[in-house]
């Protein structure tokens, strides 16, 4: 079934809460044209070809179709595959991974969080454990977080939806990140 067209959305600004990080390697022109959004409700063969067809811009959204970084690199790979089956350039195309996030205020309080995560995921019973796709660390250690994110996954760029009191941190984030 095709996807439903509220699916597709032009790109929108970037909110001072979600930092976006680009691979190092990689700084492709802003995009204007259509964005996708691929997460659990629109995972499947026929919406992977149409983004891959159509989309700029194609945002990858974790939850139980995509549980692990793994999961994530087999989508982008098979993305790879879509777009040069259609035609294009994959420098055309920029696959953005949405990655929650909590800024620790040390490498301890990093470990505590990651600890109260896996505590509760041992009782939720969920096919996806959010911890294990999350960004928990201090602020000086989320560029090699991030870093190993985009090594990991293979996407074009990974934008951090800062979670619960890290929101406030915002402007450190993006500093920390670009500066």
């Amino acid at each position: 079934m095709a996807q439903p067209l509220t699916h597709v959305r032009a790109p929108r600004t970037l909110h001072v809460d979600r930092p976006v990080v680009r691979a190092p390697h990689d700084e492709p022109a802003p995009r204007r044209g259509p964005e996708f959004v691929i997460d659990d409700s629109t995972l499947d063969p026929t919406t992977i070809a149409l983004a891959a067809a159509r989309a700029d811009v194609i945002r990858l959204r974790h939850g139980a179709g995509l549980p692990t970084y793994a999961a994530v690199r087999a989508l982008v790979r098979m993305l790879d595959d879509e777009v040069a089956a259609v035609g294009r350039d994959r420098d055309d195309v920029l696959v953005v991974l949405e990655v929650e996030t909590v800024v620790a205020a040390d490498e301890a309080d990093a470990e505590r969080r990651r600890g109260h995560l896996a505590y509760a995921a041992a009782f939720s019973h969920l096919s996806w454990q959010p911890g294990e796709t999350m960004i928990v660390a201090p602020l000086d250690a989320l560029a090699v977080e991030v870093d190993e994110v985009v090594r990991r996954t293979g996407v074009d760029a990974v934008e951090l939806a800062l979670v619960g009191a890290s929101r406030r941190l915002a402007p450190q984030v993006t500093a920390a990140l670009t500066g």
